[in-house]
């Protein structure tokens, strides 16, 4: 193939135009779905079943730690020990104070993040704060936000161990099934902070046993199972399992099983796109803030499919958050950039919407306008 050729057929990069309809549609989107959210918190606050609820359970499981009360009374609480000691702290000042610091901390390491990982892009921050599962973690009290944050870090970040510390740290507090196909590819693609991830998850779990008890990690895997049945019937829940209860086992390894061939035999940017999607999917449960992952994927695709992304990401995450990681893992692989070193094969330079991604690279800083237009989100 010639350059003539290639560059005959290649897809022209989206205009402004483009980029301002598909950000008005994210922005827009937001807003009708967060504003009666805010007016509700506003109304309840500070108590409330739905505020906080998530980091409340973590508080109360260090109370009844200060008390010497079993840590796992609560059928509820089914994180694990190291997630009671660090509610140790918050559980020392008023519950709505904390559950407030909370917020903000989230908020604050969302902005922080997605500033130093795209060189400065306050467009690409306020994609993020706007993202509906963004929102939906902060408001509950989740913990996808700082979870997303840390893989983030050890996927975008310098290919060194202690790029993987916060994921340790995360991984170790609050395990989530999601993050079993994304650290399949870590030790893969991104050695150094697998190890550091590693290291430091072992470390966390090692000094939450010395603090609660050897025995309290045999609680929580009782926990785990006691809580199991249940999972599947929350109220808001949007995986495979709401909607395919019996299948949802089958599918979860049918996806990691898949994925350990994607993680094997496809492109770095392919099989990022995929281990992002297939978390959602194996997950026991998922609710509207499993997709903040997904934001991840953002700054690999070609620009053409990041349009379409930032205008459907908002409501395919609300409707059904299962049928977003269908989408993104079917779509996701085939829409990335090339991941690979150096100059194309048969001496053809890339088009516009092929820039190289390369496992040092950063995220470049985010434009609005021009020839290369490439928004990124990334928190």
């Amino acid at each position: 193939m010639t350059t003539e050729g290639r560059s005959r057929f290649s897809v022209p990069p989206p205009r402004p135009i483009a980029w301002a309809l598909a950000y008005t549609c994210w922005i827009v989107y937001a807003v009708l779905d967060f504003g009666p959210q805010l007016r509700d918190i506003i109304k309840v606050f500070p108590w409330s079943q739905w505020w906080g609820f998530d980091g409340d359970l973590i508080l109360q499981a260090g109370r009844r730690f200060l008390d010497g009360q079993p840590i796992y009374a609560d059928s509820r609480f089914m994180y694990a020990p190291a997630a009671a000691v660090f509610g140790i702290a918050g559980a020392l000042v008023p519950r709505e104070y904390a559950l407030l610091a909370y917020a903000f901390f989230k908020v604050a390491l969302a902005i922080g993040v997605t500033y130093r990982l795209t060189n400065g892009s306050w467009l690409s921050v306020i994609a993020v704060l706007t993202f509906l599962p963004f929102i939906n973690d902060v408001a509950p009290g989740n913990f996808m936000v700082p979870i997303t944050a840390a893989m983030a870090i050890a996927t975008f970040g310098q290919p060194r161990r202690r790029s993987g510390i916060f994921l340790g740290i995360m991984g170790a507090t609050i395990p989530k099934p999601f993050l079993v196909p994304y650290f399949l590819w870590l030790l893969v693609y991104r050695r150094k902070a697998a190890e550091g991830a590693i290291a430091t998850g072992a470390l966390v779990a090692l000094m939450a046993a010395v603090v609660t008890g050897p025995a309290s990690y045999i609680d929580w895997l009782q926990s785990l199972r006691n809580g199991a049945p249940l999972i599947a019937t929350w109220d808001g829940n949007y995986g495979v399992s709401n909607y395919l209860p019996t299948l949802a086992i089958p599918i979860a390894v049918a996806v990691l099983l898949l994925t350990l061939i994607v993680v094997a035999r496809a492109d770095e940017n392919r099989s990022l796109a995929w281990v992002l999607a297939a978390g959602i999917l194996v997950s026991p449960y998922a609710g509207p803030l499993e997709g903040l992952p997904l934001l991840l994927a953002l700054p690999i695709l070609r620009p053409w499919p990041r349009v379409y992304a930032i205008a459907m990401l908002q409501p395919l995450t609300t409707i059904s958050v299962a049928v977003a990681g269908i989408v993104a893992l079917i779509v996701g692989p085939l829409s990335v950039m090339p991941a690979s070193r150096g100059k194309p094969a048969d001496g053809v330079p890339p088009s516009p919407g092929d820039a190289t991604v390369t496992p040092d690279s950063r995220p470049s800083h985010d434009v609005v306008a021009g020839p290369d237009v490439a928004a990124e989100a990334v928190p």
